[in-house]
């Protein structure tokens, strides 16, 4: 089931995430639907210059990404079971609890969670993968057997992003124009616009062109490597 919906716990250090497994929870079934919330905070600040109709709002972050949705969970027989080992209800509520919710007394936290889907994460910044925790979930129970035991529920379940302070670094070290890169140029590149890109100015074009020994800035091939170095 490589392409089912996947939750994977870590304990957690005042880093952030450990390599220690809480549990991997596996969805029976993929979500039919999955929501994803995007904010940004413009602080308390607002610009409002004379005669303007709307206050200039000044960026100070973005909002936690927030992901919903909704997992079944079925013992009927009806749907596989990703665990053959357990055949309750209940187990399978317990596994995902293990996974994402139950409090790890060593680290004194709930742990980080990763999810995945077809292989890909669901929490990306700028293709970055990062963490969540869990924020909310509830639990549904739909069907019953003759004796009162639930043979189908229902999880509606509520992620928030969290990122590391050593995973926000990377992201920052790669956006960064005191740090070296390594450039592939693709079809519609100019030495220019990349020199725009990574360092805010245009007119590195020379120097930028002297160090990859190029004889023309004007056409590049694609694919053609060029290396920008840190500025001062």
């Amino acid at each position: 089931m490589a392409d089912q919906l996947k939750i994977e716990g870590y304990e957690a250090d005042k880093s952030g995430p450990t390599g220690t497994s809480t549990g991997t929870f596996t969805a029976q079934i993929n979500p039919a639907s999955i929501s994803v919330k995007f904010g940004i905070n413009y602080g308390n600040d607002e610009k409002t210059i004379d005669g303007s109709v709307i206050p200039q709002k000044k960026y100070s972050g973005c909002e936690s990404q927030i992901v919903s949705f909704e997992l079944i969970i079925d013992v009927t027989g009806v749907v596989p079971m990703p665990d053959l080992q357990i055949t309750t209800v209940d187990a399978q509520v317990e596994k995902f609890k293990k996974a994402c919710y139950y409090f790890v007394g060593s680290q004194h936290e709930i742990p980080y969670v990763k999810i995945f889907l077809n292989g890909e994460s669901l929490f990306k910044y700028n293709n970055q993968p990062y963490h969540c925790r869990i924020q909310s979930f509830d639990v549904t129970y739909t069907l019953f057997s003759p004796e009162g035991k639930p043979l189908r529920a229902k999880l509606n379940t509520s992620f928030v992003g969290t990122m590391d302070p050593e995973t926000e670094a990377k992201l920052k070290d790669k956006q960064s124009p005191d740090l070296t890169h390594m450039i592939t140029v693709k079809a519609g590149d100019t030495l220019p616009i990349l020199c725009r890109k990574i360092y805010g100015d245009r007119q590195m074009f020379h120097e930028i062109a002297r160090i990859n020994n190029l004889v023309s800035f004007r056409h590049i091939e694609p694919g053609t490597k060029l290396i920008f170095p840190p500025i001062k």
